[in-house]
């Protein structure tokens, strides 16, 4: 934004956006510059991005959620649409970590990972 300002003793000019001149009886000039730069909104909907890895979403908003639907914490199994095989899951109850694989042909579960005791953990993959 450009804003050019000339005065002499008995007259002030000013041009530009937004701009307010005061003369007051005292002869003092002000002169107010209003900042009129919009603020964009930015919505994560609008904001493209590369698929990669496990997310497929091409936009922000749907990889932020992609990425909140593969781990949970909670004290019962989570189930639902969004659960899918290599999901993360943590029992607040128990303390164990479990992983979202197949167990058997066709047939999924949660499986423990590592399992919470009193002052460590074990880790335990199961069998693949």
């Amino acid at each position: 934004m450009e804003i050019d300002i000339s005065s002499t003793s008995t007259e002030v000019n000013a041009s530009g956006d937004n701009i307010v001149v005061d003369i007051t009886a005292t002869n003092e000039v002000t002169v107010e510059v209003a900042t009129s730069v919009p603020l964009q909104s930015v919505i994560a909907q609008n904001i493209a991005i590369t698929p990669t890895g496990s997310i497929t979403a091409t936009n922000l908003e749907d990889a932020i959620n992609e990425l909140a639907n593969q781990q949970f914490s909670s004290a019962s199994a989570p189930t639902g649409v969004y659960i899918n095989e290599g999901d993360i899951w943590y029992e607040t109850d128990t303390e164990n970590l479990y992983v979202y694989r197949e167990v058997s042909s066709g047939v999924f579960n949660w499986v423990p990972i590592v399992i919470g005791t009193a002052n460590s953990d074990s880790l335990d993959g199961g069998l693949y």
